[in-house]
C-alpha cells in the first residue's frame, strides 16, 4: 500500500549525565520543543537516562525495569504532550542484576509502551568494554516499532557497523532505521559516523534517523539520510534540536524501482 503522508522526525541531541533527574528535565524540553517544531516523532540518545564517558558498575546502580520512575515518566510525557517518544534507558536485568541492559524503548503518543531493543552487539573495542558491566540482548529477531503507519527498526550505536543488522530491518519492512547512540569521541569517528549513516540508507533504500549524545561524552553530529544518500538535516557537536519530514513514498518508490536491492543474496 502508497502511503503519501510523510512522518516528522525529530532528533535530540542532549548531553545527558550522572544525574538521572537532570536528564529528565532535559528529555522533556527537548519533546516539548519538538511537539512545538510539529514532530510527530522524538528520538533521543543511547543512554539517555544516565551516561559517563566509560560504562562501568554505575550503570547497575541506577537500572530500572521499563515500567519504572524513568520509563513510565516518559510515556506521562509522551501522552502529555501528544508525541511518540523513543529513548536509551538502564533496563534492569533480574537473572544478573550487576550487568543490566542497554535498552532503546518506544512509547506512542498516546503514552503507550510500543516495544524496546536490547543492544546485543556491545562495545568492547580498545579501552572499552561495555560487556563487563552490560548484558547483550537478543539478536534473533530484528527489532521493529511501528509508530503511525511508519515501521522503525531500532539500532544502538556500535550496531550501525554491521550491515547484516539493517539489511534484516529493510528485509522485515522497516523504512526507517532510528540509530540511537552515544558515538564514542576520537580521530576521524564523526567521518565513520556520518559515512556508516550513509550507506546504511543507500544499500537499504531507506532513510537512517541518526541521533547521539553530544559532546564531550560523544561526537554529536546527529543527521538524517534520505535512501539516495542526500543528508536532510545534520547538527554540530553541542545539544540541539533538528525536526525532518521523511517521506515513506520516496523509499517505496526506489524500492520498486530497484527490486533486487533487498532480495539478492549473495
Amino acid at each position: 500500500m502508497r502511503h503519501s503522508e510523510c512522518v516528522k522526525v525529530a532528533l535530540a541531541q542532549i548531553g545527558s549525565g550522572t544525574d538521572v533527574a537532570a536528564n529528565l528535565e532535559q528529555i522533556a524540553a527537548a519533546a516539548t520543543a519538538a511537539q512545538a517544531d510539529g514532530a510527530e516523532v522524538v528520538l533521543f540518545p543511547e543512554y539517555a537516562m544516565y551516561e559517563k564517558p566509560v560504562v562501568d558498575g554505575t550503570f547497575a546502580e541506577v537500572a530500572e525495569p521499563l515500567d519504572g520512575p524513568f520509563g513510565s515518566s516518559l510515556a506521562v510525557l509522551a501522552a502529555r504532550l501528544g508525541i511518540a517518544v523513543v529513548a536509551g534507558l538502564v533496563e534492569s536485568n533480574p537473572d544478573e542484576p550487576a550487568r543490566p541492559f542497554n535498552t532503546l524503548a518506544a512509547w506512542s503518543a498516546s503514552g503507550a509502551f510500543l516495544g524496546r531493543h536490547r543492544k546485543a552487539l556491545l562495545y568492547d573495542v580498545g579501552m572499552f568494554s561495555e560487556s563487563t558491566y552490560i548484558s547483550a540482548g537478543d539478536i534473533a529477531e530484528p527489532s521493529l516499532v511501528r509508530i503511525g503507519s511508519t515501521l522503525f527498526g531500532l539500532q544502538t550505536c556500535y550496531e550501525l557497523r554491521f550491515p547484516e543488522i539493517s539489511r534484516r530491518q529493510a528485509r522485515a519492512g522497516a523504512t526507517v532505521l532510528a540509530v540511537l547512540s552515544s558515538w564514542v569521541p576520537g580521530p576521524v569517528k564523526v567521518t565513520q559516523w556520518s559515512t556508516l549513516a550513509g550507506a546504511r540508507a543507500i544499500e537499504n533504500i531507506c532513510h537512517v534517523t541518526a541521533v547521539t549524545q553530544a559532546a564531550p561524552v560523544s561526537t554529536g553530529h546527529s543527521l538524517a539520510v534520505a535512501p539516495d544518500g542526500t543528508v536532510l538535516a545534520s547538527l554540530g557537536d553541542a545539544p540541539a534540536l533538528v525536526t525532518v519530514s521523511i517521506d515513506a513514498s520516496l523509499t517505496e518508490r526506489q524500492r520498486q524501482a530497484d527490486p533486487r536491492a533487498l532480495a539478492v543474496d549473495l
